[in-house]
């Protein structure tokens, strides 16, 4: 059940096209367990910037992959009704649907060097003849499990930092700036999924 349901024109942010929608209560917390234990379990990979072979200086963490398939609908079908009530209240963005698989994203601390992060960096990004629009970002880890980590957005001369909370879910345009800061203790994982559409004009 939704406890808290928000988007930033609704509590005085100044508009601009970076405008955001999230809350919690879209997954329960044994949803998010389940999640998370379906993503566990995936081989990961070393994180990569789009279009880049190599993480360079950017971007330092790993991901996997959970595909769209029977076990996993569930997922994607309640991210597409919030995606539709955020993106009728605010965007009204013409959406295709979800032409990649969910990102199940790890960031740890690390005792030698900066804990993982991604640098400010947008998602805007396609393949297949259309574009990212919209980012959808789950926080699957409970706050108190690791520090640092903060989900920081840029929606113009300001900045917005997601709420930490296991199950809170953050939607914005996937042309706004954003980044993940440095992880200092513990893990961190979301869960991070892009609709498309065709490319803007």
């Amino acid at each position: 059940m939704r406890t808290c349901f928000i988007d930033s024109t609704k509590l005085g942010e100044e508009r601009s096209f970076c405008t955001y929608y999230g809350g919690t209560g879209v997954f329960s917390n044994e949803e998010v367990d389940k999640i998370k234990k379906t993503g566990d379990s995936l081989t990961n990979e070393t994180a990569k910037t789009f279009g880049q072979g190599d993480q360079g200086e950017n971007r330092k963490g790993s991901v996997a992959w959970l595909p769209l398939n029977e076990s996993n609908k569930w997922i994607y079908s309640r991210l597409l009704s919030i995606t539709e009530e955020a993106n009728n209240s605010l965007w009204k963005f013409d959406l295709t649907g979800f032409w990649e698989d969910c990102q199940y994203t790890t960031y740890e601390a690390s005792s030698k060097k900066d804990g993982d992060f991604y640098d400010y960096h947008l998602d805007i990004d396609g393949s297949y003849g259309v574009q990212r629009k919209i980012s959808i970002v789950v926080q699957l880890s409970d706050q108190e499990d690791y520090e640092g980590g903060e989900l920081e957005l840029k929606t113009s001369k300001n900045s917005y930092v997601a709420d930490k909370s296991k199950g809170s879910i953050l939607l914005f345009p996937s042309f706004c700036l954003h980044k993940v800061h440095p992880v200092t203790k513990g893990k961190r994982n979301s869960l991070v999924l892009w609709v498309s559409g065709m490319p803007f004009k």
